[in-house]
């Protein structure tokens, strides 16, 4: 009996250290209409102030239509595509954010999540939530123009 209120006891502890621990450095949400563009902006510090440290993080949505939508991102000059939906594992992108060739537990990236579509408004909503272990870089969210 003790050694089972012992487990219990440990993963209770366990859990609640993981709900204190802070997931995500940077979070924000869009509520977006048709080809309006959300901007993030990925200021990477460096004592080097002669290069360009400062990079946009652009995206929009084109088309929803049977219950897809048409997701486009621009960062650092490369436009991408993507087709999202409101299932897991198809409702999110990933991008890269910092080019370091870091591995995974020191990389920055963002993680844009589809998160709704109001058929009424034509708007989609999107959060978006930013992980920087290591602290390289300052993250301004701008929010587009209505």
């Amino acid at each position: 009996m003790s050694k089972i209120f012992l487990l219990i006891f440990l993963l209770f502890c366990d859990s609640s250290y993981a709900k204190k621990q802070k997931l995500w450095d940077f979070q924000y949400s869009f509520n977006l209409k048709k080809d309006k563009i959300a901007t993030i902006f990925v200021d990477k510090k460096s004592k080097d102030k002669s290069k360009n440290n400062k990079y946009a993080l652009k995206f929009r949505w084109t088309l929803y239509a049977n219950k897809n939508l048409i997701f486009l991102v621009k960062y650092m000059k490369y436009p991408h595509q993507y087709v999202l939906q409101k299932k897991r594992l198809l409702d999110s992108v990933q991008i890269k954010l910092l080019n370091d060739g870091r591995d995974n537990n020191g990389r920055a990236y963002a993680l844009i999540i589809f998160s709704d579509f109001s058929q009424a408004k034509q708007m989609a909503s999107f959060n978006v939530y930013i992980k920087d272990e290591m602290k390289r870089m300052n993250i301004e969210f701008k929010e587009p123009k209505q």
